[in-house]
């Protein structure tokens, strides 16, 4: 939640015109929905996840080839402008979305995004790395 925080208005103007979209293979997407509408990124003020979320692909499918093409025809974002972290340790969603969609810049994240990752990971974004960012792991150990 302290990574997603960094999107409220008054976060850093680096991200003030980003746009978040969550993707996900799961066969409850009725279930992600509920969480999402209920996890807390500032309690205080009442906010969840949900609220910071832009874009949704909830559903059984490919990254690669169902729900980043979806996300690039409702968002109109081309591929070399999206970044890509993937929590995933039973299967490669980054390697999936990097071979079907040039240009994403995907992170592994298989212990949680963490918010050194997710500078990280902007960082090899903004120096114009894509593909699977493997190098960001060894930046943050």
């Amino acid at each position: 939640a302290a990574v997603l925080a960094l999107f409220w208005p008054g976060g850093p103007p680096r991200l003030s015109s980003a746009t978040v979209a969550v993707a996900s293979s799961t066969t409850e997407p009725a279930y992600a929905a509920t969480c999402l509408e209920n996890l807390p990124v500032s309690p205080e003020r009442g906010e969840t996840v949900a609220d910071l979320v832009d874009h949704r692909q909830i559903y059984p499918g490919s990254k690669g080839r169902q729900h980043f093409p979806a996300l690039q025809r409702e968002t109109g974002v081309p591929f070399d402008q999206m970044l890509f972290f993937d929590d995933c340790t039973y299967g490669d969603n980054c390697g999936d979305v990097a071979r079907s969609c040039p240009g994403v810049a995907c992170v592994r994240t298989p212990h949680g995004l963490t918010e050194a990752l997710f500078d990280a990971g902007l960082a090899a974004f903004a120096r114009g790395e894509r593909g699977v960012l493997d190098a960001v792991k060894d930046a943050v150990k």
